[in-house]
C-alpha cells in the first residue's frame, strides 16, 4: 500500500482521534461488556452508621415527617425482618433474617437491587460513602465490604457470627461476634488490627465515642476498650440481662436491664451516675434525644425520662407488646408493638397523635427518614408512611 493510498483509507475509514480516545477511555462495562453496570447509588458522602451517639440510628437528622400519616406503598421482601432498614442518597436498605440485603427507592418501593447470601443478618446495614459494611450469622459467619453497586467489589472475612452491626471508623472496622470477640480491621485490606475476649454474648450495638469503644453484653456488661489496642480501660457489671443497644449523648452512656431497671453510666470508669426503676420490664434499650431518653416497655408502654437524673417526664400507652426501641425526632416518637399497632406520640406531652393497626408483629424500630416512616414486620413486609 503506498502512503498516499494509506492515507487516504485512514482518512475514509479510521474514526477521529477525539473519538478513538474517548472509547478507549471509556469504562468497558458502560460500552462493550453484556452485563450493564447501573451505578443507581451517587452519593459518595453518605453515611449511616448504628451507633447511638447523640442521634440514634432510627431516624435522620431533620427529617420532614408529620402526622397524620398514610400509607404510600407496602412491599414484602423476605420471610421475617428484625433490623431497622439503614437509609443514604434515595434509597433505604433492608436486611432480612433469610440471607437477604435488599435495596428499595425510598419514595416508591421500588426494588434496584437484592443479593442474597450464606447466613442471615441480625443488624442493619452500616453506609460509608458508596461502599456498605455488614456481617451475617452462622454458618456463614463473615464480615462483608462491598461497593453498593457492584457485586464485584468486595471482600469477605470469616469472623465468626455476629448480630451487631460493625461499627466504621476511618480506615478501620470494628465487628462484634456473639461469643464475645471484638475485632478491629483495615477497612480496605481486612487485615486484623487487633483482636479482644470479653465475657459474654454480644448480641446488642456497641458504642464508638472517640477514641473508645463501649461494648455491652446480654449478661449485664459493659466494657471501655482503647480502640487503638483492644486493651480493657474499665467496665461495669450488674446481676440482670441487658436485651438493649447502648445509647449516648456523646458522653454520658445509658443501658437498661430486663427488670425495668435504667442506668446512667459516666464514661471515664463507668460509674453509676444515677439508676431509676421504672416499673416495667424493658426488652429493648433507652434511645437518647436533646435531653431525654425514651423507652419501649414490655407491656406497651412508652416512658420518657430526663437523661440529667432519671426523672420520669411522662408515660402513655400502646396497643400490645413492645420490643423495639422508639425512634425519636424533634416533635415525635414512633414506635410499634408485636400486636401491630403503629403509633406516633408528641414528644414532649406523650399524646398519641396517631396510630394504626397491621396483621404483622414488629419487632424493628421504625425508620424516619426525610419525610417517609417506615415500618417492617416480622412477616417480611415493608410499610412506607408519609403525611396526608
Amino acid at each position: 500500500m503506498n502512503l498516499f493510498f494509506f492515507s487516504a483509507w485512514r482518512v475514509r475509514h479510521s474514526l477521529p482521534v477525539f473519538l478513538i480516545l474517548s472509547l478507549s477511555a471509556a469504562p468497558s462495562g458502560l460500552l462493550f461488556a453484556k452485563k450493564k453496570t447501573s451505578n443507581f447509588f451517587t452519593d459518595v458522602n453518605a453515611a449511616w452508621y448504628v451507633d447511638k451517639a447523640n442521634i440514634g440510628r432510627t431516624a435522620a437528622e431533620k427529617p420532614l415527617v408529620r402526622v397524620p400519616l398514610e400509607l404510600a406503598w407496602k412491599i414484602r421482601v423476605g420471610r421475617s425482618i428484625g433490623a431497622t432498614p439503614s437509609a443514604a442518597d434515595e434509597f433505604i436498605f433492608i436486611s432480612t433474617r433469610d440471607r437477604r440485603i435488599i435495596i428499595l427507592e425510598r419514595n416508591s418501593g421500588v426494588r434496584v437491587h437484592r443479593r442474597t447470601l450464606k447466613g442471615g443478618f441480625g443488624g442493619p446495614v452500616v453506609i460509608d460513602g458508596v461502599q456498605m459494611y455488614f456481617n451475617t450469622l452462622s454458618p456463614d459467619s463473615r464480615l462483608y465490604y462491598t461497593e453498593i453497586n457492584s457485586k464485584e467489589k468486595h471482600f469477605e472475612k470469616k469472623v465468626g457470627s455476629t448480630v451487631a452491626s460493625p461499627i466504621v471508623n476511618q480506615d478501620r472496622v470494628f465487628v462484634f461476634t456473639q461469643l464475645g470477640k471484638v475485632l478491629s480491621m483495615n477497612s480496605e485490606q481486612g487485615t486484623k488490627n487487633w483482636e479482644a475476649q470479653l465475657k459474654g454474648k454480644i448480641e446488642f450495638a456497641p458504642l464508638y465515642i472517640d477514641p473508645y469503644l463501649f461494648v455491652p453484653t446480654v449478661e449485664g456488661r459493659v466494657y471501655k476498650l482503647d480502640s487503638s489496642t483492644g486493651g480493657q480501660l474499665a467496665s461495669f457489671s450488674v446481676h440482670g440481662h441487658m436485651y438493649c443497644d447502648l445509647s449516648s449523648d456523646g458522653y454520658f452512656l445509658f443501658t437498661a436491664l430486663t427488670n425495668g431497671e435504667v442506668y446512667c453510666l459516666e464514661p471515664d470508669s463507668l460509674k453509676v451516675e444515677w439508676k431509676v426503676k421504672i416499673g416495667h420490664p424493658l426488652f429493648s434499650g433507652p434511645v437518647y434525644y436533646k435531653g431525654n431518653v425514651y423507652l419501649s416497655t414490655r407491656e406497651g408502654r412508652i416512658v420518657k425520662l430526663a437523661a440529667l437524673d432519671g426523672s420520669q417526664i411522662w408515660e402513655s400507652g400502646l396497643d400490645g407488646i413492645a420490643v423495639a426501641p422508639p425512634a425519636v425526632t424533634d416533635n415525635y416518637v414512633f414506635t410499634a408493638t408485636k400486636s401491630g399497632e403503629l403509633a406516633a406520640f408528641d414528644s414532649e406531652s406523650g399524646e398519641k397523635l396517631w396510630s394504626k393497626t397491621v396483621d404483622e408483629g414488629i419487632s424493628a424500630s421504625p425508620l424516619v427518614f426525610k419525610d417517609f416512616v417506615y415500618y417492617c414486620s416480622d412477616r417480611g413486609t415493608v410499610y412506607a408512611f408519609h403525611a396526608k
